[in-house]
């Protein structure tokens, strides 16, 4: 009797809790809804919308390594059809204690963006996801609902999708992009560039025309800020027609590094003496007087400089691109905007500078000196250039271009020094596009390199990257390419040292390096996956941080030895 009286009571006492919870649970007026989102990166958008009432309020993931105060919202989305990955893109949320206890919520009207990529992007996609919170007020109810939604290709954001979102202000962003813009002169992929205006300020010097080095310098900035400008509309039809956007993504293409390297040797033999280019006389006439007062050559210099720069991530830059590419095709143009003022920043001072505080060298010797020094410089990039061509196109390819090349630029020589009469252009010109043709024959590929083969660095497996967090490892990524300056640096500076290597060598510790020299679609969604758009990018996952710790674009030791502990 007295069992079934215990029963009985356990029995009515959870059939009240079940009537509470369910009353609650009718009663909680937060609100779920999937929206569409369109597409961004090569990515379908879609949105987890809460509208959360006043008084209410919802559990938000807590930063990396604290505790807090409620649950996280969960999110399954195993059951969707034509998906390959889904990423949760947890707004930032308000931080507030309950009992004591640090806790961060949600409160009003919440967006959490949610980046798809599909299987198939030709085909729609049917995303279920099955959705488990706890909003609180003063009862707390957990919530678990199933959502779905089918988004077809080329289907238009939901207007609600934007409404929400938490973004860094406009004018913070523009900060960072001029401050990122203005680190890029410092970087040694201009270096060939700053080269070109030094000759520039010497050649001034010899008829003492500050005017007309002011006048140069003007025209490279507008030729700076006109190449930044053309970036951001490229960007932004990539960005709308689906296509992956990166910055240096040109140095992956064979077509465009032959050309700079054709450019580079030009402008090596110009240094030395070997020849001087005199443009064809119509075009000549029309922008280059006999006095040397025409500028042509300055705006196509700030042009050369854009595309040399790009391969460089310079500190605030990786930053910019990555807020700015998440925002509408305005945002980006003003961002882009940003860059190329603050790169041509320099370039613009000078400009603005009275006359009479241009101070140019007086000629003598060490012109023809410093000539020669520039051009050795610029020869060194030539070759940097020719190495990143050799993982795209034959040897034999790159050979028999230079050799197109420089006899072309031998002509001009016989026309300066023999033959004043010779028509240079009618024979040049085409030597020149034969050259730069090869790159366009189809031709079998170079053998696969690897950037380093060390039994230290493991080929990148995105799939692997879990399994081994799973089994107690911590994995550090460094997304690096032949052609990324800053990635170099990094290497040089900080990867090799017996230092981090030491780390590195770790029993628990598994090292990947993935190779960006050339297109790979799956770096490039890794990349994108996280927000960045250029490299170097360095993350560390681990049991403490199976989402990944990034890491600053120009490492330091101290940066790498803090992540690889907070990560294990």
């Amino acid at each position: 009797m007295r069992n079934f009286l215990i029963h009985a009571f356990q029995r009515a006492f959870l059939g009240l809790c079940l009537v509470f919870i369910s009353t609650a649970y009718a009663a909680s007026p937060v609100h779920l809804t999937l929206i569409k989102g369109g597409s961004s990166a090569g990515k379908t958008q879609a949105g987890l919308k809460i509208d959360i009432p006043e008084k209410w309020h919802v559990y938000a993931p807590a930063p990396e390594g604290e505790e807090s105060a409620g649950f996280p919202p969960s999110l399954q989305w195993e059951k969707s059809e034509n998906i390959r990955h889904v990423e949760s893109q947890w707004p930032p949320s308000h931080k507030t204690k309950v009992q004591g206890q640090p806790s961060y919520v949600y409160k009003g009207t919440t967006l959490i963006p949610l980046a798809l990529t599909p299987t198939d992007k030709t085909k729609p996609i049917v995303l279920k996801i099955n959705v488990s919170l706890l909003a609180c007020s003063d009862v707390c109810v957990p919530l678990n609902l199933p959502l779905s939604l089918v988004i077809n290709p080329g289907d238009a954001a939901d207007p609600l999708f934007q409404l929400p979102k938490n973004e860094t202000p406009l004018i913070t962003l523009l900060i960072i992009a001029l401050l990122g813009g203005l680190i890029l002169n410092v970087m040694p992929c201009v270096l060939p560039v700053l080269s070109l205006k030094v000759m520039s300020l010497i050649k001034h010097s010899k008829k003492n025309h500050r005017a007309q080095a002011k006048r140069g310098f003007f025209l490279t900035g507008l030729g700076i800020i006109t190449s930044f400008l053309l970036l951001a509309c490229l960007t932004i039809l990539l960005k709308e027609s689906g296509e992956a956007f990166g910055w240096g993504i040109h140095f992956q293409n064979p077509h465009f590094l032959l050309f700079v390297f054709l450019v580079l040797v030009a402008f090596t033999a110009s240094l030395w003496g070997v020849f001087e280019i005199d443009l064809p006389a119509g075009l000549g006439n029309f922008f280059v007087s006999h006095e040397g007062k025409g500028h042509v050559k300055d705006f196509l210099s700030g042009v050369f400089a854009t595309l040399l720069a790009t391969p460089c991530s310079a500190p605030f830059v990786g930053t910019a691109l990555s807020f700015a590419l998440a925002r509408e095709p305005s945002d980006i143009l003003l961002v882009f905007l940003c860059l190329g003022l603050g790169f041509a920043s320099p370039y613009f001072l000078v400009a603005s500078l009275p006359a009479r505080f241009i101070l140019l060298p007086k000629p003598g010797a060490w012109m023809v000196w410093m000539q020669k020094i520039l051009g050795i410089f610029l020869a060194l990039t030539a070759l940097w250039i020719g190495w990143v061509l050799s993982f795209h196109l034959p040897l034999w390819t790159v050979g028999v271009s230079s050799i197109l090349a420089l006899i072309a630029l031998s002509l001009f020589w016989i026309k300066h020094h023999k033959r004043p009469s010779l028509h240079v252009w009618r024979l040049a010109l085409p030597l020149f596009l034969i050259a730069w043709g090869l790159s366009w024959i189809p031709q079998a590929q170079p053998t696969p390199k690897t950037i380093e083969s060390t039994q230290l660095w493991q080929p990148f497996d995105v799939e692997k990257i879990p399994e081994l967090v799973n089994q107690g490892k911590t994995v550090i990524v460094d997304v690096t390419a032949e052609w990324c300056v800053t990635c170099a640096v990094n290497k040089r500076l900080v990867l090799t040292t017996p230092q981090i290597e030491a780390q590195l060598t770790a029993p628990h510790v598994i090292a990947m390096r993935a190779d960006w020299t050339k297109r790979n679609g799956d770096i490039t969604d890794f990349l994108q996956k996280y927000g960045r758009y250029g490299i170097p990018f360095n993350i560390v996952f681990g049991p403490g941080a199976p989402e990944g710790i990034a890491l600053p674009e120009i490492l330091t030791a101290g940066a790498v030895e803090d992540a690889l502990q907070k990560a294990r």
